[in-house]
């Protein structure tokens, strides 16, 4: 049975990043982790959900779920490519719906594949690091909730605040600061920030449109955040780069960390 919260424990050894959605374009994840000289063997790499759809890139989503050192939740688009079958696909991907176009060129088995393996991902996840608990949803805690009442609540499966956790919007387009009592700091995607990762109270939205920039749009970045990082340095920074990395740590530069053999996948 899937867990629908995921707790993980804290990285001894190596340092903890975030990204924003992906929607396919991995090539730009691989260009963060470069940048941030991520090390495979130490390092992790943490997805705040919508792996899929309207990059063409979608397809090569089941190798980068398939890398020991990934860890990702589930985004509505995730969510709702679990709900389709062949055909279905098929049919969507023919009129490109909701950026499905993806799926025209892949086996029924490759597609059938990667949908297990999204079926398997939580809705939420907390982190422990060195700054505190560190949570992880697509969209939005429900306004008012405190974190642990919102992860029993996803572990109840109460329908009602995992469509908020998959799709809410509410705390970002009302520009909140209410934050998210229970929690250290909360990451979320899902609403895309033209003008890089915004904070609002102790949540932080690291959506940055990726998927555009890859498109050849002149808007849009990848945004890869260590958790251990100060909150100064993750707000106000312009997109003026494919990809941002907000890499330094709290306890030192980044740069003393080895660079790692180019990830594939």
């Amino acid at each position: 049975m899937t867990a629908l919260v995921k707790r993980v424990c804290a990285n001894m050894v190596g340092r903890d990043f975030i990204v924003g959605d992906i929607h396919g374009a991995f090539d730009l994840v691989i260009q963060g982790m470069r940048a941030a000289r991520f090390n495979r063997e130490i390092d992790r790499l943490f997805v705040a959900g919508d792996l899929i759809d309207r990059g063409p890139g979608s397809h090569r989503v089941l190798g980068f779920l398939q890398q020991p050192y990934v860890h990702a939740i589930r985004g509505n688009h995730d969510h709702d490519f679990c709900t389709l079958n062949v055909d279905a696909m098929r049919l969507l991907g023919g009129i490109d719906w909701n950026g499905l176009g993806w799926t025209k060129d892949q086996t029924d088995e490759h597609l059938l594949a990667i949908r297990d393996k999204l079926g398997g991902l939580p809705i939420a996840m907390e982190i422990e690091t060195p700054r505190g608990l560190v949570g992880l949803v697509h969209a939005d805690v429900p306004q008012g909730m405190t974190w642990q009442e919102f992860t029993l609540a996803v572990e109840a499966g109460d329908e009602a605040v995992i469509e908020v956790a998959l799709c809410g919007r509410d705390r970002i387009q009302s520009r909140d600061e209410s934050g998210v009592l229970g929690i250290g700091r909360l990451f979320v995607g899902h609403t895309i920030q033209w003008s890089g990762a915004m904070r609002l109270g102790n949540v932080i939205a690291v959506d940055t449109g990726a998927v555009f920039r890859e498109l050849g749009k002149e808007k849009g970045a990848l945004t890869m955040v260590n958790v251990a990082c100060g909150t100064g340095v993750l707000v106000g920074r312009p997109l003026d780069e494919a990809v941002v990395v907000h890499a330094e740590a709290a306890d030192g530069p980044f740069g003393r960390y080895a660079r790692a053999d180019s990830p594939r996948f």
